[in-house]
């Protein structure tokens, strides 16, 4: 049964607010969890840090415009980090997995298994929400071209059939 009494984080010792903050997902010390700031900024822990945050919370969250541009930005944020980070013991929130994802990627043989899928939709995803027509993402200006060939056919074939109806 979960404690009602408040935690802190255990950087900054500011208290948590319920079901916010990060905790340690492999050895979940009770006492070490850690303000979202504190994760922001990076922090020295051995393992992945998972959030606090009920699954179900998680799923309640409105799909609004709001919601897929933070998305969008953070996915760019963490993206454009991985390209540079040269650090094997990186404490920027998801580099590590993305850099797995990102390798695996690379090496794999298959093409066609979840973790290939999963990297080919992060890299859609952030073509659709990129307006940087210098993007340093993997893919990016290609699956832009791509969309935006698609988006010139629809239009294209809606003009014609517009135009053959009596």
């Amino acid at each position: 049964m979960a404690s009602l009494r408040a935690k802190a984080c255990a950087i900054c010792k500011e208290e948590l607010e319920a079901a916010q903050g990060w905790r340690c997902e492999v050895c979940h010390l009770p006492d070490y969890e850690v303000c979202t700031g504190c994760y922001s900024k990076g922090i020295n822990h051995p393992h992945i840090l998972i959030t606090r945050r009920p699954s179900a919370t998680l799923s309640l969250v409105p799909n609004t415009i709001t919601n897929q541009i933070q998305t969008a930005q953070q996915l760019r944020a963490v993206l454009l980090h991985v390209m540079t980070c040269c650090t094997t013991q990186c404490q920027y929130p998801m580099c590590r997995i993305v850099k797995r994802l990102l390798s695996h990627g690379v090496t794999c043989k298959n093409r066609i298994c979840n973790l290939c899928k999963r990297m080919w939709d992060l890299f859609r995803f952030h073509a659709r929400n990129c307006r940087d027509p210098q993007c340093r993402i993997p893919k990016c200006r290609e699956f832009r071209a791509l969309f935006s060939r698609k988006q010139q056919q629809e239009a294209d074939s809606r003009r014609r059939a517009a135009t053959s109806t009596p």
